[in-house]
């Protein structure tokens, strides 16, 4: 099952708003008190979770009209909740057949639509409505569908911040794995417990008697019978877990706390993933997983690689992810639709209702930059690397070395390409590399990346990429020749292009030998912008105009496998 869309009144600051959830990965970011909790709320006012065997304390579920109605809002305004489902038979035959049956249509669509209206009235009225392909049921059909869709169990939470599940121990609260049973597992389960159930009334029995002989000396006479629980596992068995690292088997309460949170929410999705795999059972609904901040306690670096595992199990097992979260390092890259992204708007300088931005631009993270704060001192020589839509990217130093190698790729000229799906994009100098942290977490935020700087800065940042394991030639190069004046991108150049511009500049060539520090970095960067404009103007541009370009554009080619 998978939501598509929601709509939401008057739920507390969620006045008026639509969120679509595009693909199988969602993510919902804004400010502290933006309304990312409301909607989760709202999610699970529908999905409740009561058949989780072993979680003791579960969140609240219901919702009071007094406290929860957006407090600006009429007196007589309903809360009101749409949810647009989709489902199929094949994922989800369990709801499938049951609406077939319960609403009695014979030729329901293998693939429909489930939409469900909840309106919450004063005196906590509740008037429900559903829809199937867009038509309504009645009163007695749509009570039934929606008990179904509100006991299966269907939403697998996950809050980042609760801790995770906790099971009583011998030696205190310890977390657990709730290992989802298949049918034929529950079976041969319970044909186990049935074997160990005789043999364990048969040590009863002394038991039993002892026991009665004691009861038998009170006023009151009781007959005595122990008996062993039955069911004790329906539906999942509570497991410990343990982590390895190079032979040290630990707990994991004793690990660190991200460490904790990834473990316990790659759990749940790996439960998610065995039910909807439990072919033989007839009652299946896929799950929906929503995390909640699922970046807690990582370091960004992580939060990028985390990310991007997350999204992609999203789309690799077909399952509905929806995160919440502060961090833009787990934002969805490739599907920039994926993001919902919400906001408070200012009345007089108070907060009012929550609206949904729109993301839909090229620049799509310009708005999450603004209210996520990426645009910090410490991280602007990064911004557009951190804004990055896709997820393989080619690091260049500046927007003239940006500039060059689109324009190259654009001539179609066979071997000076870069590889579809690869995106260029300049970090802002040579300087912006040598913060190893931000550079590990690009590193671990893309699936791939390719490194390149002038030759002039090789000496100063070679330490750097050996620290990260990066290779010469596989995962970054020095561009330029290895002669004086060259020692970067436009060393690359045709004689002609250099001979063109330095002769007809002979003012600004002569700035370079200038005392004044300032004068020469404005030659410099004046002679830079004369030579890319000049090599664009070119005409009929061959291969062997371009042979200084051909090493770097063939260790391009060769590290995104192209």
């Amino acid at each position: 099952m998978k939501i598509d869309k929601l709509e939401i009144k008057n739920f507390r600051t969620l006045e008026n708003v639509t969120l679509t959830f595009d693909g199988y990965f969602a993510s919902i970011s804004g400010k502290n008190n933006a309304g990312k909790t409301s909607v989760i709320k709202c999610i699970r006012s529908l999905f409740k979770s009561k058949e989780r065997e072993f979680l003791f304390f579960d969140d609240e579920d219901s919702i009071s009209y007094t406290t929860a109605k957006t407090q600006w809002a009429g007196e007589d305004a309903s809360i009101e909740f749409s949810y647009f489902l989709s489902a199929s038979k094949e994922a989800d035959p369990g709801i499938y057949s049951f609406v077939k049956k319960i609403a009695e249509i014979e030729d329901l669509d293998e693939n429909f639509t489930l939409d469900v209206k909840v309106k919450i009235r004063e005196k906590e009225e509740k008037e429900v409505s559903v829809l199937i392909n867009g038509k309504n049921l009645e009163k007695y059909e749509t009570g039934e569908i929606y008990q179904r869709l509100s006991s299966s169990n269907i939403v697998f939470l996950h809050n980042s911040t609760s801790g995770g599940h906790k099971i009583l121990h011998p030696s205190g609260s310890r977390s657990f794995h709730e290992m989802m049973l298949s049918k034929d597992e529950k079976e041969e389960l319970q044909k186990e417990q049935e074997r160990i159930r005789k043999k364990v009334k048969k040590f009863a029995s002394e038991h039993r008697g002892e026991l009665s002989g004691l009861l038998g000396k009170l006023e009151d006479k009781y007959e005595v019978e122990l008996t062993v629980f039955e069911g004790l596992f329906r539906n999942s068995i509570p497991l410990g877990i343990n982590l390895k690292d190079k032979g040290l088997e630990v707990p994991l309460d004793d690990w660190g706390a991200g460490t904790q949170n990834r473990t316990q929410i790659m759990m749940s999705i790996l439960s998610a993933s065995r039910v909807k795999q439990q072919s033989n059972d007839d009652n299946r609904i896929t799950p929906i997983i929503i995390i909640e901040e699922p970046e807690s306690f990582l370091h960004p670096s992580a939060q990028a690689e985390f990310g991007r595992v997350i999204r992609g199990l999203a789309r690799e097992l077909e399952i509905q992810i929806i995160i919440t979260t502060h961090s833009p390092y787990m934002l969805c890259q490739e599907q920039p639709e994926s993001n919902v992204l919400l906001d408070r708007k200012l009345f007089r300088k108070r907060l009012k209702e929550t609206v949904v931005v729109d993301v839909s631009c090229d620049k799509w993270m310009e708005p999450f930059g603004e209210i996520l704060g990426l645009n910090h001192e410490s991280v602007e020589p990064w911004g557009d690397v951190v804004k990055a839509s896709r997820d393989n990217a080619v690091l260049v130093e500046g927007p003239i070395d940006k500039d060059y190698l689109e324009f190259i790729s654009s001539l179609g000229i066979k071997g000076f390409t870069i590889p579809e799906g690869v995106e260029v994009i300049a970090y802002g100098g040579k300087d912006a590399l040598k913060n190893s942290i931000m550079l590990k977490f690009v590193i671990e935020k893309f699936n791939r990346v390719y490194i390149t700087y002038d030759l002039d800065a090789k000496n100063e940042l070679q330490k750097i990429m050996t620290q990260l394991s990066l290779e010469n030639d596989d995962d970054h190069m020095a561009v330029g020749l290895d002669e004086a004046g060259k020692d970067c991108i436009e060393g690359l150049l045709p004689q002609n292009v250099l001979s063109n511009v330095y002769g007809s500049n002979t003012d600004i060539v002569m700035k370079l030998s200038s005392t004044d520090t300032k004068a020469r970095r404005s030659a410099k960067s004046e002679l830079k912008a004369k030579l890319l404009e000049e090599f664009k103007k070119s005409k009929d541009i061959s291969s062997s105009d371009l042979k200084g370009f051909k090493p770097l554009f063939a260790n391009i080619t060769k590290a995104f496998g192209s």
